[in-house]
């Protein structure tokens, strides 16, 4: 319709202008247990929204979508339907990747909600001196995740502006970056670390856990209430179930979305709309205990075995993967001390603004390998990458691909109502997503 049409163009004006300051935002949700967060899904917009488009889903019901200004947001978080076609979507986890904690610096004792790139984000990349559009014009394609060193480096015509520091005025000085193993690291991997090519030293990822939030289980639109729409994704559309600002915390219980064994070894998983990188981590802690970060930190779990990324729900597409072996997993300068924590699997595909990542999990094409190489825009084919990228609106990645893990529930936990808590540090950004999902641990 027309007016679908016209959302789509300024949400493509927008993009652009996002693109050009640099200050895209990372979204990403638990998918299962289904979270507290999705408490919009029973809504109207939600139910009546569904993908690929068909005779029952049009428009605005079946467009993927970036919840930039509050509106139209039904399509902003979608995951697979696990419905045996591989490739559909739902918009059952409702506005569950827009709940985050923005403005979040590692070093600091609070967020402030609205600067999520601090000291960087205009910074370019160069492949060999050339950028995207001089290799497009000479055909050339490159490894954009893994180039050999010193042939992906920052274009110093755009350093000049960079100024990496934390988002506090009196930083602490226990509190440092703990990851410099570029196999941990997502973004500008090859930059020494800690000097000032690193442009993503204080981001939270940089030392997992420690980071402070605005809530444990996130903010509707990433800011305090009464801070209003932010830039580039910190935005959240209020309905008559939740409002901009909430607290996820806050968030009414829901009937348990799992019940498991103490002791036993369960699958957990998420999904991603927008890439910024970073690790992740899963924590438990009694419903009736207050949802903080304190309380959170008593109980993280441990992961078991490999990492999956799996398709459509459907365990015959998934590739496991050795995190431990690949240097993805780490417990050491980690918070809670000891806690595990895994790397983000899936590379960006942004490399003029992001630099050098890691080669991707599964074979990508050479139609993907291509554009990745060569376009670095905001309008892509969804699809077109597997395991790359970000599913967002426009982006090359379909959201029906879910990161999932087996973690460990401790023997020693007391049967009882629980609730599962998902932290997401990013590195690209200097934000934490959540999700709390209410889960029940039998004898």
């Amino acid at each position: 319709t027309s007016s679908t049409m016209g959302f789509q163009v300024s949400w493509t004006q927008v993009v652009i202008l996002v693109a050009a300051c640099g200050h895209a935002s990372g979204h990403g949700a638990m998918s299962f247990p289904t979270p507290r967060n999705a408490i919009d899904a029973s809504l109207p917009p939600f139910q009546a929204w569904g993908y690929p488009c068909d005779s029952t889903h049009q428009g605005v019901n079946c467009t993927m979508t970036f919840c930039s200004a509050g509106r139209n947001c039904q399509g902003a978080c979608p995951k697979s339907a696990h419905n045996g076609q591989v490739d559909a979507l739902t918009a059952s986890n409702g506005q569950s990747c827009y709940w985050f904690s923005n403005g979040c610096t590692v070093g600091c004792d609070q967020c402030d909600g609205t600067n999520n790139h601090v000291g960087h984000g205009f910074q370019q990349f160069l492949y060999k001196n050339m950028t995207p559009g001089d290799l497009d014009k000479a055909n050339i394609t490159i490894n954009p995740w893994n180039p050999a060193p010193g042939e992906m480096t920052l274009d110093p015509a755009t350093t000049a502006k960079l100024n990496i520091t934390r988002n506090c005025p009196n930083p602490s000085a226990s509190v440092k970056p703990t990851i410099c193993d570029p196999r941990l690291r997502t973004m500008n991997t090859q930059a020494e670390c800690g000097s000032p090519e690193d442009i993503y030293y204080y981001s939270p990822w940089r030392a997992p856990g420690a980071a402070p939030v605005i809530d444990s289980c996130g903010v509707a639109g990433g800011r305090f209430r009464g801070q209003g729409v932010g830039g580039a994704g910190a935005a959240y559309m209020n309905t008559s179930l939740s409002q901009e600002g909430d607290l996820g915390s806050e968030l009414p219980a829901m009937p348990s979305q799992a019940y498991w064994k103490v002791g036993s070894q369960v699958e957990v998983g998420w999904t991603v709309s927008a890439h910024h990188g970073g690790g992740y981590a899963y924590r438990l802690a009694p419903a009736s205990a207050p949802l903080t970060e304190e309380t959170f930190r008593k109980t993280p779990l441990d992961f078991v075995g490999d990492s999956i990324l799996r398709w459509g729900g459907d365990n015959s597409t998934q590739i496991a993967f050795d995190s431990i072996g690949r240097g993805w997993q780490t417990n050491v300068g980690t918070v809670p001390a000891g806690s595990t924590w895994r790397k983000m699997p899936i590379p960006t595909v942004l490399w003029q603004r992001e630099g050098p990542s890691f080669e991707p999990v599964c074979q990508e094409s050479e139609e993907c390998i291509r554009h990745v190489s060569q376009y670095q825009g905001y309008s892509w084919t969804p699809g077109i990458c597997r395991c790359s990228g970000f599913s967002g609106n426009n982006g090359p990645l379909l959201p029906n691909i879910e990161m999932v893990d087996v973690v460990q529930i401790p023997a020693t936990l007391e049967p009882g109502a629980y609730v599962l808590q998902w932290r997401w540090d990013c590195e690209e950004t200097d934000q934490i997503w959540a999700s709390c999902a209410d889960v029940t641990i039998t004898a």
